[in-house]
């Protein structure tokens, strides 16, 4: 069952001189296994949409569902449907705080109620699920892991609480290139294996290596909600709206600039690569 929003508004500080309209009559659908990019401007209302996806933002206008259950109504059991929909936030290593990884990744399964056996369980296969051996990290101090590592314990947390919809809020926000590769493969392999994704993020490299899906956010509303690949082929509307495109579609609409005969939907350095060569051989039976 999907994510569904009807309708939403939402006003930060209604009422007051501070009052602020984020969201605009938002309609959109999240299906089970999709793997969504969330991208827009500073301000565009990414972060704030995101935060009605599990009810840590009710709307003040219009309904938000998780499967069958309304975040909106009075009686809307929000601690399930926070288990259904993990949230991992833009530098989610500030908010550690416990002396072990394994009291760390434990802390909200322990909330659930269940036996020490299963909470073991959970935070042996969310350490797994992050390749960071159990044996290795459970008795580490998080305060002494690497960037990546500490991210990492973040995102093992959430998915402890064994998640259908996970989202990402910036993951690979200030890491170090290799850290911000490992992170990238763990977000694929989380979705392969059946998560549901929502990658919110400022780079349009990152978005478009991973996500199958794309919504353009601007001052409230959604602008574009699309396949990926076709969302960047509107680059000069998306640069309008303040927002680049990937690095490698700049090289090709420079390549075709100067005559190159190259599709101009490449969005990954294999595609560019793979159409690149293929010019080449064709100029090259020519002469």
């Amino acid at each position: 069952m999907p994510i569904r929003l009807e309708k939403v508004n939402y006003t930060y500080q209604p009422n007051s001189p501070f009052q602020s309209e984020a969201l605009h009559d938002i309609d959109l659908v999240i299906r089970e296994g999709d793997f969504v990019g969330l991208i827009g401007h500073t301000g565009s209302g990414k972060s704030t949409l995101a935060q009605h996806f599990n009810g840590l933002l009710k709307p003040t206008g219009g309904r938000v569902f998780v499967d069958d259950w309304e975040i909106t109504a009075k009686n809307a059991p929000l601690k399930k449907i926070r288990e259904k929909v993990g949230l991992v936030f833009q530098y989610p290593e500030h908010q550690l705080f416990e002396d072990t990884v394994y009291q760390e990744i434990a802390f909200g399964v322990k909330n659930l109620g269940l036996a020490k056996e299963l909470i073991e369980k959970r935070v042996r296969k969310a350490l797994e699920m992050v390749h960071l051996p159990y044996e290795d990290y459970c008795n580490a101090s998080p305060f002494a892991l690497s960037g990546g590592e500490k991210r990492r314990v973040a995102i093992a947390s959430v998915l402890a609480m064994e998640p259908t919809y996970l989202i990402l809020d910036e993951p690979m926000a200030g890491l170090d290139p290799r850290g911000r590769r490992e992170i990238m493969e763990q977000i694929k392999e989380l979705h392969e294996a059946g998560l549901t994704v929502i990658l919110i993020s400022h780079s349009m490299d990152d978005v478009a290596q991973l996500t199958k899906r794309l919504i353009v956010m601007h001052q409230g509303r959604i602008v574009f909600d699309d396949d990926t690949r076709h969302v960047f082929t509107h680059y000069a509307r998306l640069q309008e709206l303040g927002l680049d495109i990937p690095t490698v579609t700049k090289l090709v609409l420079a390549l075709r600039s100067k005559g190159w005969k190259l599709r101009e939907d490449i969005f990954t350095v294999e595609e560019a690569k793979e159409e690149i060569l293929k010019a080449l051989r064709e100029e090259s039976k020519q002469c």
